[in-house]
């Protein structure tokens, strides 16, 4: 099997189960490497932003991103708290 250093994992956003993180970190416990989990973000949201001011558009961006980020973290959070990922 070939050794990989870093995986690339792609994080659903419309599902709670992961089946690719599973089997990131499951190759991870057989042959090391590093997992970077990679979750797109597309918010109906962004359509109204002609509307709002700069300073309005960065403050809904980063509340979006700050709610995903919680959201991947608490997807990733069994496997940290295990040691099975870092």
């Amino acid at each position: 099997m070939a050794k990989y250093q870093s995986m690339l994992v792609v994080i659903d956003p419309n599902q709670d189960d992961q089946p690719a993180l599973r089997r990131a970190v499951y190759l991870h416990q057989r042959i090391g490497g590093r997992i970077k989990a990679f979750l797109p973000i597309y918010d109906f949201s962004y359509e109204m932003t002609t509307l709002l001011s700069p300073d309005e558009r960065t403050a809904m961006r980063q509340g979006v991103i700050a709610q995903r980020t919680a959201w991947i973290r608490e997807q990733a959070k069994f496997y940290l708290e295990s040691g099975r990922a870092d």
